[in-house]
């Protein structure tokens, strides 16, 4: 019923597809003005974008399949850190996204667990993200899934900033 893979080049048409519709669903309610989100989508889901990410051995995308449909994915960015972590040995999620449609069955759940299990076995300490400072429900999953508030990033769209919370999980036990 789910099945969770390792992306690779096969995927980039479902990559994109997924990305687009996901950060229009999840974006747009916060960026008023249509053409940038669409810009924005563009530029970051473009084949030529996907495939170079593809093919980073720094770069790791799953895609989270519900019933044999491609429902979500994650991109995350090993060895990358940001100066707002000390730490050595660590990666962000980039990216993580499921279909509206499909919120509410757990899937996001379902696709973090596996990202940390991934990491963990990499032996990273901590694993990063960003998330705006006005979408609640992510801020409150991940507080659920014992990430901390540490620190502010601005997300920049078509020249205007959108604050966003750096947040933080510690990876070892």
């Amino acid at each position: 019923m789910i099945e969770i893979l390792k992306a690779n080049r096969t995927h980039v048409h479902t990559i994109i597809n997924l990305g687009k519709t996901t950060f229009i669903e999840s974006h747009s309610i916060y960026i008023k003005n249509k053409k940038d989100v669409e810009d924005y989508c563009n530029n970051a889901f473009n084949e030529e974008k996907i495939k170079q990410d593809l093919s980073d051995k720094n770069i790791l995308f799953l895609i989270i399949y519900y019933k044999k449909q491609a429902v979500g994915f994650a991109k995350i960015e090993l060895n990358k850190t940001t100066n707002s972590i000390q730490e050595k040995n660590v990666c962000k999620l980039d990216k993580i996204y499921i279909l509206n449609d499909f919120i509410g069955k757990k899937l996001g759940k379902k696709l973090h667990d596996t990202i940390i299990e991934y990491v963990k076995k990499m032996k990273f300490n901590c694993i990063w993200l960003v998330t705006y400072i006005y979408n609640y429900n992510a801020i409150s999953f991940y507080q659920a899934n014992q990430y901390k508030k540490i620190g502010f990033y601005d997300f920049v769209v078509a020249g205007k900033s959108y604050k966003n919370h750096i947040m933080c999980k510690n990876l070892i036990e």
